[in-house]
């Protein structure tokens, strides 16, 4: 199994930026009331590597450093890290392989869009910043089992059909 040391100066540097630009992130989910206990997450795709970082699993946001952040192959093996990468990680990584223009992956518990995801309609496009921002309605995917595959897929599928969103909610998940 490959670890960090195997990847080139240029990988390692940049695990060390995205490691801090992931762990502010998670800052951010909490001051804004997107996530609750240890639900939901932030990973970056590399640029210089096919890496990614993650959170760990079940470590609550205010113990996240740079240092606790979990770097994972693109298919969600553990390359550096002390802990166990996120329940999602194999989300992410389905996400990160099957669209390689995709570079960071976030996903909330947020009040109202995980309200509006019980509905499993679509967000109506009905604001000319909403049209602005994800080309039109915010899509629902479909409901899918967490801890495999299973979410990315459907993350995947959906946005094949609305290809100008940015965002997906997940049916009765978030």
């Amino acid at each position: 199994m490959a670890t960090l040391a195997d990847y080139g100066p240029e990988a390692r540097a940049e695990v060390k930026q995205v490691r801090e630009v992931v762990a502010t992130l998670h800052e951010q989910l909490v001051k804004w009331n997107l996530v609750v206990w240890t639900a939901g997450n932030v990973s970056q795709r590399l640029r210089t590597a096919d890496l990614m970082v993650i959170k760990p699993s079940g470590l609550r946001y205010e113990y996240l450093t740079p240092s606790s952040m979990v770097v994972c192959d693109l298919d969600g093996n553990v390359v550096d890290g002390s802990e166990s990468p996120s329940s999602d990680t194999a989300s992410h990584a389905y996400i990160y392989r099957h669209m390689p223009d995709v570079y960071g992956v976030v996903h909330t518990h947020s009040t109202y869009a995980t309200a509006w995801a019980a509905t499993g309609q679509n967000i109506p496009c009905g604001l000319t910043m909403m049209g602005d921002e994800f080309g039109g309605p915010v899509p629902v995917g479909p409901f899918r089992l967490i801890g495999s595959e299973a979410i990315g897929e459907g993350v995947v599928e959906t946005l094949r059909e609305y290809p100008k969103s940015p965002a997906v909610l997940m049916q009765n998940h978030g």
